[in-house]
């Protein structure tokens, strides 16, 4: 019995976080960890960034990153187990979450994010770095480093501010309460609902018209619209000042206490210190 129990607990730690699949011109890459939610541990993110590799490497002109069939939550976002408690930055340039945005921007293929169930944290950067994003009726999308109290870094900070207009994200970062997809609709923040059953062949029909269209010149644009977006100058003297008060938030009891309550599943007791 011991033995079976081995063999199972084996075989479930080497099943694959993330699916890939090609069809003509369109990549496909799937989160597929129902039992942590998707969450952007670094064996999936790993995964993940290899997906996009070997599917850029075969010619996809066009990649849909997705959650399984019928997921409740497209992603939990960043895998809290996985944050550091002992006074280290949480979220470095290094981090996983850190490496798969850029990869994502960077990437000269086009990606579109296909959305169902409800999107958290970190995940909602992951969605909002890619090209295009549909979401099915019902969808919610919260943006959750004040909840936890988590010093979200400036890298991220600015890809937010890159996909939804000021006010809209200062309101989903103070709040962190889901925003309907009916709404981000409305603020810009995605590009299209649709009713679930036709989340799948609106997206295909999508990506058809982006691969019929020339790769060399659609890679150019994502690059100059990437390069345009990010170049916002900031001084030496303002990114020290802003490291620092990270610094003084993750060094925090308030840190602490939202990495605590989370796993205890109750609500945080911040008292700013």
């Amino acid at each position: 019995m011991a033995q079976v129990e081995e063999r199972v607990n084996k075989s479930v730690e080497e099943r694959s976080l993330v699916k890939k699949s090609q069809d003509g011109n369109i990549g496909t890459i799937t989160l597929d960890n129902p039992r942590k939610h998707n969450a952007l541990g670094a064996a999936l993110i790993g995964e993940l960034l290899l997906a996009l590799s070997d599917l850029t490497n075969a010619g996809a002109r066009a990649i849909v990153l997705r959650a399984y069939e019928g997921a409740k939550v497209w992603s939990a976002g960043h895998d809290v187990r996985e944050l550091p408690t002992n006074g280290r930055d949480p979220l470095t340039y290094d981090d996983p979450l850190r490496r798969v945005v850029r990869v994502i921007k960077e990437s000269p293929t086009p990606i579109i994010a296909m959305v169902e169930g409800s999107v958290w944290g970190g995940a909602c950067e992951v969605v909002m770095s890619c090209d295009i994003v549909i979401a099915a009726e019902g969808t919610t999308f919260a943006i959750t480093p004040a909840k936890l109290g988590v010093p979200y870094d400036i890298e991220g900070t600015l890809s937010f501010m890159q996909s939804v207009s000021l006010p809209v994200i200062k309101e989903m970062l103070f709040t962190a309460q889901p925003m309907t997809a009916d709404r981000a609709l409305r603020v810009g923040l995605i590009n299209k609902v649709v009713p679930h059953e036709r989340l799948e062949s609106a997206t295909t029909e999508l990506a058809g018209c982006m691969i019929r269209n020339s790769p060399l010149v659609i890679s150019l644009l994502k690059e100059q619209l990437r390069v345009l977006g990010e170049a916002h100058p900031l001084n030496p003297e303002g990114f020290q000042r802003i490291q620092a008060i990270r610094r003084r938030i993750y060094d925090s009891a308030d840190y602490q206490e939202g990495i605590r309550a989370f796993f205890e599943r109750r609500a945080p007791q911040f008292e700013g210190r």
